[in-house]
């Protein structure tokens, strides 16, 4: 993978899971966030880790996908990170939760990693935003990241995503469809990045070539609220066991922000606990974890 910025600065300097790393560009990736709604970033990937992402997603995933009706052009794939081992990099990159991180201003965690195929011929999908899956009302924080990889080209003719800027501030106004609102579609080089807040109003393109369009898409949400989908079932535990640290916290598999916060297994971290739980099993017997107490919440460093 390669970075689109080279200027290294302790400016971009964040701590992403207790390691501190250097994400050049990471400021002014944030500051397009904050305020158009979005920022596309070329070159997040190099050719190579490209090209092997679209073969590996080809080979591994294709059997399990599913095209949805009725025009049955629009195939998508759920819950990948059950399904092949070929994004786990990209999912944990620090660069990436650097970014949901500086968005969510808290500690996040992957709510959805899903392949999208647009065939040719599909048609382009309403305007949404996907942080409604929560029912809260507007105005409300930011719960949610999105971010669009493209796997293959994205161009206007192969249904390239739709955003319209600044939307995710227009908070007591229900979405509307063009030619109502005006959209610019993100065209960019396969290996590029887009990524948006999750109060954006957006959909993906309409294909009126004869090839397909690839792309990986990754929400990441904040580490308090439900994902949208279910990791600690959808991911078998076995597969858990096999993914780095960083990656496991990703999924959600983190502490809670106090000692009885959101996340924690009888006041310790949920790592620690993975293969000591058993039914009736006791907490205070010997070889299990230490408490792990905090008398104040933990949050993600602020520069």
């Amino acid at each position: 993978m390669s970075a689109p910025d080279t200027a290294h600065t302790e400016d971009n300097a964040v701590d992403v899971y207790g390691e501190r790393f250097v994400v050049p560009g990471l400021d002014k990736w944030l500051q397009a966030i904050e305020e158009d709604g979005y920022v596309v970033i070329p070159n997040w990937l190099d050719a190579e880790r490209t090209r092997r992402l679209r073969d590996d997603l080809r080979r591994e995933v294709n059997p399990l996908r599913e095209t949805l009706p009725p025009e049955r052009t629009t195939v998508r794939a759920h819950n990948l990170l059950a399904k092949t081992r070929c994004v786990d990099d990209l999912v944990c990159d620090p660069r990436l939760l650097a970014m949901a991180q500086g968005v969510l201003k808290d500690r996040v965690q992957v709510s959805a990693a899903v392949l999208f195929d647009l065939l040719p011929g599909a048609k382009a999908q309403p305007l949404h935003q996907d942080d409604s899956i929560w029912p809260i009302p507007r105005p409300h924080r930011p719960f949610l990241m999105n971010v669009v990889i493209a796997v293959e080209e994205f161009t206007k003719a192969n249904g390239a995503t739709r955003l319209v800027p600044r939307s995710h501030r227009w908070h007591d106004q229900a979405v509307r469809q063009p030619p109502d609102v005006e959209t610019v579609q993100i065209e960019m080089q396969a290996g590029s990045l887009v990524g948006w807040s999750g109060a954006m109003w957006h959909g993906g393109g309409t294909n009126t070539t004869q090839e397909s369009r690839m792309a990986l898409n990754l929400n990441f949400n904040l580490a308090f609220l439900r994902q949208q989908e279910n990791q600690y079932i959808g991911v078998p535990r076995e597969e858990v066991a096999k993914m780095p640290p960083r990656l496991q916290r990703v999924l959600g598999y983190q502490g809670g922000y106090s000692a009885a916060g959101p996340g924690m297994v009888d006041l310790r971290d949920p790592l620690v606990m993975l293969d000591k739980v058993h039914f009736g099993y006791d907490p205070k017997a010997d070889g299990m974890p230490r408490l792990d107490i905090h008398p104040h919440p933990r949050r993600p460093d602020k520069k």
